[in-house]
């Protein structure tokens, strides 16, 4: 299923010989769970679970677990019947009521809140299936972000990381830093996406530290600094999932009560849900991901990259000179196209 529009990235392989896996997570609006599940069924095979009226399972496909629900992170995370039984009125309510209650929650909450597939974590030559997973949404009336100026809907990308090092991940970091504004100006994330604070960008202290040459932790001390000064899922590269994997005690004592999957992976958030539109590829999102790991790569080209643009941002006169600095990035862009 390898399809050539998704750009392959520098390392193919992960830390133990295997090739690297991706899962993605697309929101959208306009199915139900139930059509949204039979739209997969037919695309992927395998069986439905309904774990609860807001949360689906498709297993036993030829790629892994589907997951299908509606992102309200109280119901899905707890479920209200565990609530129900934390506050004691569980034994009050007889269970066609919990169903009941449970059901009106869902209805009321989709009128404000996206659905989301969360495909398994797919080889990078099944990349392909993506897009057919969005395409086959869309014929059946998918709504993206666009389709509403109240949805801020996103893509959200999980590569695999190829080596859990402090070298490797500074690198994806400091790459993003530098093409940060190049991705905005391509990927152009919807206005009420970088409204609310969902994909908010870096703050500059932190790039100034990371950008610094002189910058070189260790693997506690790049994650101390991280959650520092980003204590928070909503960053447009969100690297707490990555270090939860790496020492959840860490993470989990700076960040208490906040619920966070440990995956050996980065999250991408930047991308607009762009379901609803045929022209659309989700090979668009992928590739803008492999032009940061593309930089990383590159260590003599990102250290220069770094010094240059820590000096932009030290001069009173960064405006001006940040226009000369894209043309520098869309050069560089240019030739590893």
């Amino acid at each position: 299923m390898n399809d050539r529009k998704f750009w392959m990235p520098p390392v193919m392989k992960n830390g133990a010989g295997d090739t690297r896996r991706v899962g993605f997570e697309l929101e959208y609006s306009g199915l139900t769970l139930k059509k949204s599940a039979a739209v997969l069924l037919k695309e992927v095979g395998g069986r439905v679970r309904i774990v609860n009226p807001y949360h689906f399972k498709i297993e036993q496909t030829p790629y892994g677990t589907f997951t299908l629900i509606l992102d309200f992170q109280f119901l899905v995370e707890s479920g209200l019947e565990k609530w129900l039984h934390a506050v004691g009125l569980d034994r009050a309510l007889e269970p066609d009521a919990i169903d009941a209650i449970e059901r009106f929650i869902a209805d009321i909450s989709e009128a404000v809140v996206p659905y989301e597939v969360t495909t398994p974590p797919l080889y990078l030559q099944d990349l392909g299936l993506a897009d057919r997973v969005k395409e086959a949404l869309r014929r059946h009336g998918a709504m993206g972000t666009g389709a509403d100026p109240f949805y801020a809907f996103g893509f959200h990308i999980n590569p695999e990381v190829p080596l859990v090092s402090v070298d490797a991940i500074l690198g994806v970091l400091r790459s993003f830093f530098i093409l940060y504004d190049y991705l905005v100006e391509w990927i152009k994330p919807d206005m009420t996406r970088r409204l609310t604070p969902y994909i908010d960008p870096f703050d500059e202290a932190y790039m100034r530290l990371l950008l610094d040459s002189e910058y070189n932790p260790t693997m506690p001390q790049l994650i101390d600094d991280y959650l520092e000064y980003n204590p928070t899922r909503n960053r447009a590269l969100d690297l707490l999932p990555l270090f939860a994997y790496i020492d959840i005690d860490r993470v989990a004592k700076r960040l208490e009560g906040e619920k966070i999957s440990a995956r050996p992976a980065y999250h991408y958030r930047l991308p607009n849900s762009k379901v609803d539109e045929e022209g659309w590829s989700t090979s668009e999102a992928w590739n803008s991901w492999v032009l940061v790991e593309r930089l990383a790569s590159e260590e003599k080209v990102l250290l220069d990259m770094a010094e240059e643009y820590l000096d932009i941002l030290d001069s009173p006169f960064s405006i001006f000179k940040k226009e000369e600095w894209m043309r520098k990035v869309k050069r560089w862009v240019k030739e590893r196209s």
